[in-house]
């Protein structure tokens, strides 16, 4: 038996008193207009950051619905209280089994001819229990229909991002006082996490990267017991994450002098980094934003040790379209957020990686961080 709905007010109602914003309204209605050019009737969407994207409402285990006129959220009794005040703009099912019976008795009840699903996000074993219950030809699986629309930010999510980009610039200043030799690695990401969460971050965006000595070779260590030491280099990718929405930054420090290696790579990064963002623009094609980048540094002397993509998209997900990549096939557009992220890593030496989170506007590019970058700030 499908579990008790409540039904939803009027139209006319949810308008005037809608807990949903503009922003939330507007989301909703340019999906509608791509499910009605994929001829589907609904979509079911199982991403826990697309439900946050068209609705205020970031809890896990959780279904939202967007039909033609109506919205229905299945949840569970944990999120009761925070989800009433939703009520007045859509349906809410509270279940009290498993999200299989609730979603495929609420999909039977609504009633729709086709419900498009999200095919990267949906289990299998999901996916085949609603074939089983609703019929196979009702079902059509989607890719990258949220992700179209989540790519290109609006003014509210660019002062998001820009807020979660000053929280990590805080704390990083909080930070390097503190640095010195013979801390871990754990040590340095824990105080950074926890600088970042007193600024109000609601969390890391990613797992905070802090790798001390020759372990900055590895684009993504983890930080583990290796300790900071006296003219080495330590390498720190952290990110912020701020009412939903992630920045992603990176720096490289010394504690004393540079080893030679590391002092040649960190100036043709930065030229590389410098290289890559003056290329953003709209209209600029992927590939040659990476390229423009990665020919500084295959011209010197570490031809071979920049391995991997250029950058990426970051909004509700620290990695979200478009990519900056050899294999992309994108153009940048006004309202993309991209890293731009050169980087030379040398095995047994260490590793210098530059990142800035970078706006593409009409006109060009806005840089949306603000911690230097030069060589003589970067040594403590």
């Amino acid at each position: 038996m499908a579990p008790a709905t409540t039904k939803a007010p009027a139209a006319s109602k949810q308008r005037s008193s809608s807990p949903l914003s503009e922003v939330h309204r507007a989301r909703i209605h340019a999906l509608r207009k791509k499910l009605k050019d994929a001829q589907c009737d609904a979509l079911v969407i199982t991403n826990e950051k697309d439900i946050r994207y068209f609705i205020p409402f970031g809890g896990e285990a959780s279904t939202l619905i967007i039909l033609p006129k109506s919205l229905t959220l299945i949840s569970d009794t944990r999120f009761e209280e925070e989800l009433d005040p939703l009520r007045r703009a859509m349906t809410i099912v509270m279940r009290s089994g498993a999200m299989l019976d609730a979603l495929a008795g609420a999909l039977s009840d609504l009633g729709q001819q086709t419900y498009a699903l999200q095919a990267d996000s949906m289990t299998a074993s999901m996916r085949a229990g609603l074939a089983k219950r609703l019929g196979a030809k009702r079902l059509k699986d989607t890719t990258g229909i949220v992700a179209s629309l989540r790519r290109v930010k609006d003014a509210s999510e660019v002062r998001l991002i820009r807020k979660a980009a000053a929280i990590q610039q805080q704390a990083m200043e909080a930070l390097i006082p503190q640095l010195e030799p013979g801390l871990t690695e754990f040590e340095v990401a824990a105080m950074l996490e926890f600088e970042m969460r007193r600024r109000g971050a609601e969390g890391p965006s990613f797992e905070t990267i802090a790798a001390a000595r020759a372990n900055g070779s590895k684009p993504h260590a983890r930080p583990g017991k290796t300790k900071l030491s006296p003219n080495q280099p330590l390498l720190i990718d952290w990110g912020a994450r701020f009412e939903g929405y992630c920045s992603d930054m990176t720096r490289v420090f010394c504690f004393g002098k540079w080893p030679r290696a590391l002092k040649d790579a960190y100036q043709i990064t930065l030229n590389a980094f410098n290289a890559g963002v003056a290329a953003v623009k709209p209209g600029a094609r992927c590939v040659e934003v990476d390229a423009a980048a990665r020919a500084v540094i295959e011209k010197s002397r570490f031809p071979d040790r920049f391995v991997h993509s250029l950058g990426h998209g970051i909004g509700l997900d620290v990695h979200e379209l478009p990519r900056l990549s050899k294999q992309s096939d994108e153009t940048l557009m006004p309202g993309d957020v991209v890293t731009v992220e050169p980087g030379i890593y040398l095995p047994g030496v260490g590793g210098i990686r530059l990142e800035d989170d970078i706006l593409v506007t009409p006109s060009g590019r806005r840089n949306l961080c603000g911690l230097p970058k030069d060589l003589e700030w970067a040594t403590l």
